[in-house]
């Protein structure tokens, strides 16, 4: 149907132009509408605990229990976030971190952390550590879309983007360290006789299964004795006794902490001398070796991702350089030779480019969208041929790592790095 009292324009005739003003308000409605468009694509999107001045982000540590020397990766990271600031922050933020004791029990990490996201209203939660710990708060997390990464746990569960995915370690996964321990044990020990303490809980079971994983039916043979502790026993004397009596040659020490330093010097003192294997997360000369007696771990062997600050090859490094001076200057009170210092160091590194990726967009999807699409990053203070690399279906974060043994001084790293 046509409109009856629309002009009617003479055949052959041109059609009446549009006047002047009408073509500019034309041409100004199109700039209008461009401009809404590209301001909408730059504008600032904020999650809880982030604004144009500041991000908060939340962590738990256990300062205070069995497990307080650890608690030198919450400080160190929190010096190099100082660091940050005083350089003008991450694109013009500043970072706080609220870092609070949990003693390393579970309850008070669960109470702790629902501080820090329903009082302190947190971006995010980042490096908490320990396994029982972080299972206490994932579930919470998880069902409030918190992201929770870089945590120092390498359980199973944490690669499992189905059923954790705000979830992301910091550490290569127990079982990965154990199947490569057990490989390298397969191919230097002549005839083993495995003996094996674990902590009793997912951070021991874990070890154990990928160590069962690649000795398959072996494992009924080749290991000899097994032996567990709670984290609340005094000492681990009787349990290292009996692994003494089986006659191993191989010890595969997956303690924590104060465990992993009384373990290493019992069986000194007991005058076993087995070829031992620890977690990369108990290897700290100055809070590990150091207490057992660095004299009595001589030989031992652990997976590295980072360069030793004892080890000379490093002491030309670039990257090391950068770290002494850091340590000086944002962290006169801590041991700059101790390797946890260097891990707090890396993590905040690694925290931050996450941040920075995130641009003006901070919220807690987009937090989790960076942290999950690493590809091969790695820090100044990372070994050479480890990188961390990410995606949604994989939250597995080291694709090699590098053994390395300890002479009595330091680590020495040896062989090419082992491919999970």
């Amino acid at each position: 149907m046509t409109d009856s009292t629309a002009p009617r324009r003479t055949p052959g005739t041109n059609p009446p132009r549009r006047r002047f003003g009408q073509r500019l308000l034309g041409g100004a409605g199109a700039l209008a509408a461009g401009l809404s468009a590209r301001v909408a694509i730059a504008q600032k999107k904020y999650g809880p605990g982030a604004s144009d001045t500041e991000i908060r982000i939340g962590q738990t540590m256990p300062y205070s229990g069995p497990l307080s020397m650890l608690g030198v990766l919450g400080r160190s990271a929190n010096a190099y976030f100082e660091k940050l600031n005083a350089d003008g922050g991450i694109n013009g933020r500043r970072i706080k971190l609220l870092s609070l004791d949990d003693g390393y029990n579970p309850a008070k990490t669960v109470e702790q952390t629902r501080r820090l996201v329903e009082n302190d209203e947190v971006l995010l939660i980042f490096q908490t550590i320990g396994t029982p710990t972080n299972t206490a708060i994932h579930r919470y997390l998880n069902t409030r879309k918190v992201p929770q990464l870089l945590i120092m746990s390498g359980a199973n569960k944490w690669n499992d983007p189905r059923s954790n995915p705000w979830t992301l370690s910091g550490m290569a996964s127990y079982n990965t360290e154990a199947r490569l321990y057990t490989r390298h044990m397969l191919a230097t020990v002549a005839e083993p006789r495995i003996a094996v303490l674990a902590q009793n809980d997912d951070f021991g079971r874990d070890y154990m299964s990928g160590l069962r994983d690649v000795l398959g039916e072996r494992a009924r043979t080749l290991i000899v004795a097994e032996a567990s502790y709670e984290v609340t026993d005094p000492t681990i004397d009787s349990q290292v006794l009996q692994l003494k009596t089986s006659g191993a040659t191989v010890f595969m020490n997956f303690a924590n902490g104060k465990f992993t330093s009384q373990a290493i010097r019992r069986a000194a003192e007991l005058g076993w001398k087995p070829q031992i294997y620890l977690p990369v997360g108990a290897s700290s000369i100055a809070a590990i070796l150091q207490p057992a007696g660095v004299e009595r771990a001589i030989g031992a062997i652990t997976l590295a991702n980072q360069k030793n600050p004892l080890d000379p090859q490093w002491r030309d490094d670039a990257g090391m350089k950068d770290y002494f001076e850091f340590m000086k200057r944002w962290a006169p009170g801590l041991d700059a030779n101790d390797s946890l210092n260097v891990s707090g160091y890396s993590s905040a590194m690694i925290m931050a480019d996450i941040l920075k990726r995130c641009g003006d967009d901070l919220t807690r999807e987009n937090v989790m969208r960076q942290a999950l699409a690493m590809n091969d990053f790695s820090t100044p203070v990372m070994l050479p041929g480890v990188g961390l690399s990410t995606s949604p279906t994989d939250h597995e974060i080291y694709g090699a790592l590098r053994l390395q043994r300890f002479d009595g001084k330091s680590w020495v790293p040896f062989g090419n790095a082992m491919k999970r």
